[in-house]
């Protein structure tokens, strides 16, 4: 059976409000046109509306009404902010509500979703959108609304934060209500509100996964008193690019893992770098990607052996080439990357893709992780820029993405 619940949530903790920031480059925009990687869908094949998607899309959706539903009516229809064609949105008031496929699936109403590059590139260039319309923006926190019979990991009131995935418009993010599988689903933690959650589906569940699941970096205690005594006793973890915010959850859980952390990133933002933990911080101002390079390796030598890039094809090759020369050493280009770029024998090329999360129930795992280093305060949120007013505000918060220069802020909409 199926249980629901009514909104307004319980009383807990308020939403904070903060500054806030996109996950965004902080290096130079990369003026290359060529094919987009991204850090949360890698796997970005161009794809257009199709009738096979579209008959897919309603085949589940008849599947679903057999689900039995125990509480309150549900509605029929919902906001969204669709696409309705290649760079087009349209806000909308009838869109079917996204109802339950499945016993293992909840459904969630939304109070708050961060806005991310993947958001406005896949509707620019038309990637990651199965059929249209469709719904897309990838992380949000909110109320349970209802779950089916077999979910066992929340209930009905519950605050939680998701991630999802491109490939399901009833997860698309941009919408009132969204449903998504069981172990998807993570508590807010308690000492969070809900703008701060919606920035953990992206930038600080990529980072977590990149760094324990790709990178092979040992996860870090979740002592609230865990000190970082022993910070070195790793090695050396190169961050290109460390003032986005997915650079930001890096540096602070490659500190916490015992790595010295070298990060690059403008002037502008060197005291917030320095405040979250990194070791040692190049400034990009003024300098070419070759003279940023022979700085990262003054510092580090031959000891580098993981490295993020952040920013993209310009940055690629060169924080590759900061690794170690003889040790076994591991990069993951997060942005973008040359396809056929030479890769150092001694090196290991990874494609984060972040779909794992949605795809893979084990991969709960590095969320449940993140969550137990959140509540013991070991890590610092990004400053976040709330834009309030509702799905009204997502195609300028999405503008702004777009324009960059955030400075390490995050954007968040907010469903109030």
């Amino acid at each position: 059976m199926i249980s629901a619940v009514r909104y307004p949530p319980p009383s807990g903790s308020l939403p904070r409000t903060h500054m806030a920031c996109v996950q965004q480059q902080s290096g130079r925009k990369s003026t290359n046109k060529r094919k987009i990687i991204t850090s949360f869908d890698l796997d970005v094949e161009k794809e257009t509306t199709s009738t096979s998607a579209t008959a897919r899309v309603f085949k589940r959706r008849k599947i679903s009404k057999s689900l039995s539903v125990k509480g309150p009516s549900t509605p029929t229809t919902q906001k969204a902010l669709i696409v309705v064609r290649k760079g087009e949105y349209e806000l909308v008031d009838t869109h079917a509500f996204p109802t339950l496929m499945n016993e293992e699936e909840v459904v969630i109403r939304n109070l708050a979703t961060g806005l991310n590059p993947i958001d406005w590139k896949s509707v620019d260039y038309n990637f990651c959108l199965p059929a249209f319309p469709w719904v897309t923006g990838r992380e949000m926190a909110g109320v349970v609304e209802k779950v089916g019979s077999q979910v066992t990991t929340c209930k009905a009131g519950d605050r939680v934060w998701t991630s999802t995935y491109y490939r399901d418009s009833r997860a698309g993010c941009f919408q009132e209500f969204v449903t998504v599988p069981q172990h998807t689903v993570l508590p807010i933690p308690p000492n969070m509100g809900y703008e701060s959650a919606a920035c953990l589906g992206v930038a600080a569940l990529t980072s977590a996964m990149t760094l324990w699941k790709w990178l092979c970096v040992p996860q870090p205690s979740t002592t609230l008193h865990s000190t970082y005594a022993a910070s070195g006793a790793e090695g050396y973890l190169l961050v290109w690019g460390g003032s986005s915010v997915t650079g930001q959850y890096t540096i602070q859980l490659a500190k916490a893992s015992r790595f010295s952390v070298i990060a690059v990133c403008s002037e502008k933002t060197r005291g917030l770098i320095h405040s979250l933990g990194a070791d040692h911080v190049i400034t990009r101002d003024n300098k070419s990607n070759q003279a940023i390079l022979e700085c990262i390796r003054s510092v580090g030598g031959d000891r580098i052996t993981r490295a993020i890039d952040l920013v993209g094809t310009d940055t690629a090759p060169f924080c590759m080439a900061a690794l170690s020369k003889t040790a076994p050493s591991h990069f993951a280009p997060l942005a973008m990357m040359e396809a056929g770029e030479a890769v150092p024998p001694n090196v290991t090329l990874h494609s984060v893709e972040m779909k794992r999360f949605v795809l893979d129930k084990e991969s709960r795992r590095y969320a449940e992780s993140l969550n137990k280093l959140l509540e013991a305060g070991r890590l610092k949120e990004p400053v976040l820029e709330v834009l309030k007013g509702g799905l009204g505000r997502v195609r300028e918060g999405l503008e702004m993405v777009k324009k960059g220069d955030l400075m390490g802020r995050k954007i968040v909409v907010s469903m109030h």
